[in-house]
């Protein structure tokens, strides 16, 4: 199957041509390649393309437009975060340490890949959008998260595999919060706020009005949508509660 990136997915591509309008990129995980006009280089002024990029440079980019028909795929470094950036090369990595683990279970087995991809790689990815999520999601709950989904004399092998080749990795981000209340309670009502069971949040007072937020988990995408949620918590609960917050998200 000719397979495409989809519009605002974030892909590595290595770059293959430099020109005055704008850069080519091959992308690692589609036999395909990638624009970036010279307008999707920086939000800045861009008087030298190549005082941004290298040739053969591995660059993280987001997908603009594409157009199968024509072959064509735009994409944009400038629209790219660093959070965004390190998610993807950290999800690049787990992605390709997971198809190396599924190529050696196939040899040490004897097993066609094609066969190994129809059998495991299939079935998993109905639930998972990525491959190591899966082998993550069998280190904290056991190998009972294959059963019913690969064929019962493969589980045993692949999770041992997967004990000697995975470990849970643990990230961080931050952000630091301004958090006011007009209520005569108002302390009470900023704890109340603030207050989380979730073990992956830690807030600290870093002087009134201001506190800070770290999250820990096992990857970035995880990691920013518990932060999120938390902020989008906290804000809601404090805009019912006659009070308001400014989030700042706290860059690496």
């Amino acid at each position: 199957m000719d397979k495409y990136p989809e519009e605002g997915e974030f892909v590595i591509g290595t770059v293959t041509e430099i020109h005055p309008y704008g850069v080519i990129v091959k992308l690692d995980e589609y036999d395909k390649e990638g624009m970036i006009s010279i307008r999707e280089i920086s939000s800045g002024w861009v008087k030298n393309i190549r005082t941004h990029v290298k040739m053969g440079q591995k660059v993280v980019t987001k997908v603009l437009k594409v157009e199968p028909s024509k072959r064509h795929i735009n994409l944009s470094l400038r629209r790219v975060s660093e959070q965004q950036k390190k998610m993807t090369i950290q999800q690049h990595k787990q992605e390709k340490k997971g198809r190396k683990l599924l190529e050696y279970f196939a040899e040490k087995h004897n097993i066609p890949m094609k066969d190994v991809i129809e059998k495991i790689s299939k079935p998993l990815s109905q639930e998972y959008e990525y491959l190591y999520e899966a082998f993550e999601n069998a280190l904290i709950n056991g190998k009972k998260v294959f059963e019913g989904k690969i064929p019962e004399e493969y589980i045993d092998d692949l999770y041992d595999l997967i004990l000697s080749t995975f470990e849970l990795q643990k990230v961080e981000v931050r952000a630091n919060l301004t958090i006011e209340c007009y209520e005569p309670r108002g302390v009470e009502v900023i704890k109340d706020a603030l207050k989380t069971e979730a073990p992956e949040i830690e807030v600290r007072l870093l002087g009134s009005p201001k506190y800070s937020v770290k999250i820990t988990s096992s990857d970035y995408k995880t990691a920013e949508a518990i932060l999120t949620e938390y902020s989008d918590k906290v804000s809601k609960f404090m805009h019912d509660h006659n009070g308001k917050v400014e989030f700042v998200r706290i860059k690496k």
